[in-house]
């Protein structure tokens, strides 16, 4: 199901909130295989995965589109970052 963890105004803002999420409840996030999804925007993906990459040097990162059960709730313009964390 899905929630919403947090608004923020922007596309920039909001790219950086799902980062900051990952510095704050990251565990181990060198020996991570981390999951970047997406709906119609790879470019903001690539930037997400630039990102993680400088910060996290996660062991792999893959980036997939988000499929259409998903996507028909969300829309284009979604991103997602999946990693391990403290918490949900």
């Amino acid at each position: 199901h899905l929630i919403n963890v947090g608004k923020v105004r922007g596309r920039k803002a909001s790219i950086e909130e799902v980062f900051n999420n990952m510095k704050k409840s990251a565990i181990d996030p060198q020996g991570q295989t981390v999951f970047i999804s997406h709906g119609d925007c790879e470019e903001d993906a690539l930037t997400l995965k630039k990102m993680v990459e400088k910060e996290f040097h996660p062991k792999e990162i893959k980036i997939n589109a988000i499929g259409p059960v998903i996507g028909a709730h969300s829309g284009p313009g979604t991103l997602a970052l999946f990693f391990l964390g403290t918490h949900r």
